[in-house]
């Protein structure tokens, strides 16, 4: 069952989706609750509590917070495994984009509410796409190290690949309205991370 405190960050969520948070009331947001302004007066002090709510909800809490920047290709228990942090990866932005399209079935939703609430998150998703390159490129290191990923690659350069054809093979679902995100996902970076494999002398 759906908590009171979700009930009202679900509605407020689709009202600044349809009207913008600068364009939706705090009485407008009471309103499509179906609650009283008591009750969601007891959970949020004002509209602001409720936007940073919603943002968290639907956008900061699907970034893992195990993705940082402190990671050290040098050290000697490399363990980085490129599979399971692209697929750790891959498996929160699905979660984020299913979440988003449970409330509104529109995956463009999840950009539509990005933009608007981005002058907010922007220091946030730096420093998490900061940390995701730089434990991506780790990972590849470490694959380099251990003989499995092509030694003349660049790693901080195919990690950023990496990152960008995660988010793009989202954006592509928007635009063609297929909504297949995962399927997206298994057509684009996972033959692009197979692609840095050395392969078997024949």
């Amino acid at each position: 069952m759906t908590s009171a405190r979700n009930r009202i960050i679900e509605a407020a969520f689709r009202l600044f989706l349809k009207q913008g948070y600068e364009n939706a009331s705090m009485a407008e947001l009471v309103a499509v609750t179906g609650l009283s302004k008591g009750a969601v007066y007891h959970h949020f002090r004002d509209k602001e509590a409720l936007h940073d709510a919603a943002i968290d909800h639907f956008f900061l809490r699907f970034f893992s917070s195990t993705i940082s920047g402190n990671v050290n290709s040098d050290k000697l228990d490399c363990v980085l495994d490129l599979d399971a942090l692209v697929g750790a990866m891959i498996a929160d932005f699905s979660r984020l984009l299913e979440t988003v399209t449970a409330i509104v079935p529109d995956v463009g939703a999840y950009y539509r509410f990005l933009f608007d609430a981005l002058p907010k998150v922007r220091p946030f998703i730096r420093d998490r796409l900061s940390g995701a390159q730089a434990a991506v490129a780790v990972a590849m290191r470490c694959g380099q190290k251990r003989g499995q990923l092509n030694p003349s690659l660049d790693p901080d350069a195919a990690a950023m690949q990496c990152l960008a054809m995660i988010e793009g093979a989202a954006l592509l679902c928007v635009l063609d309205g297929a909504g297949e995100w995962d399927a997206a996902f298994e057509r684009t970076i996972l033959p692009f991370v197979e692609s840095l494999r050395v392969r078997p002398s024949a």
